[in-house]
């Protein structure tokens, strides 16, 4: 199974690394919140896909409060950025 490493930010938010220690450099960045089922689903409006020069995703951001978006399990290994 893939490692997964989360990483609180300083601002209250957390960053799921997809390729912890690979050569990830983001190219691209897209915000979940301008969905459509954004409006349904609250827990979009605070995620941002990053995407490596493939196209491929390489990390998520999340804005605000992780513990309410995230499984416990994720946030249990979690450090400190």
């Amino acid at each position: 199974m893939p490692e997964i490493a989360v990483t609180l930010t300083a601002d209250g938010g957390a960053y799921v690394h997809l390729m912890p220690g690979g050569s990830s450099i983001v190219r691209e960045s897209v915000a979940l919140d301008e969905l459509e089922a954004a409006d349904r689903v609250p827990t979009l409006d605070t995620l941002t896909l990053d995407l490596d020069h493939y196209g491929r995703l390489v990390g998520i951001r999340v804005a605000g409060s992780p513990d309410s978006v995230l499984p416990p399990a994720l946030l249990d290994g979690a450090r400190e950025a």
